[in-house]
């Protein structure tokens, strides 16, 4: 092959996957949100979600039925999310800061208050949720469980 057959075809290689979307020769590095906070919110059951960019996990608050009374809520999982997820359960927590939450109704039978807090490097903050915050978060969260 000529040097100038080589040349082209070598450019030809380039054009191609450039023009696919591909960039030969360098490698993309994973992003994150600088100074983004973690979340973490019991429901009124106690299970534990922990949301942070790349991770999403869950620990219910009983793996099965024991003596303890307490239904069986799943298996702690842990889960890698992409930070489009993340984007879109920080969202959806940090909706709760600003929303007023009405006070847990005087019948309220939860075994756990239902709480979120969001923690940034330099502070804490905590919610006690209403019953709308709760299931506003669980139809956020609860698909990521799968079939638990």
């Amino acid at each position: 092959m000529s040097t100038a057959a080589k040349f082209y075809f070598g450019f030809f290689i380039l054009v191609f996957f450039t023009g696919c979307g591909a960039t030969p020769g360098l490698t993309t590095t994973k992003k994150t949100i600088p100074n983004a906070p973690s979340y973490t919110y019991i429901d009124t059951k106690g299970n534990t979600y922990s949301i942070s960019q790349n991770k999403f996990i869950y620990d219910p608050v009983s793996e099965d039925d024991t003596i303890d009374g307490l239904d069986d809520e799943g298996y702690h999982q842990e889960l890698n999310i992409s930070l489009n997820d993340y984007a879109k359960i920080a969202a959806a927590c940090d909706r709760q800061f600003q929303e007023t939450q009405k006070e847990l109704p005087a019948n309220y039978n939860g075994n756990v208050i239902p709480t979120l807090l969001r923690r940034y490097p330099d502070r804490t903050d905590e919610l006690t949720l209403s019953i709308e915050g709760v299931d506003e978060l669980d139809y956020i969260l609860i698909p990521y469980l799968g079939d638990e």
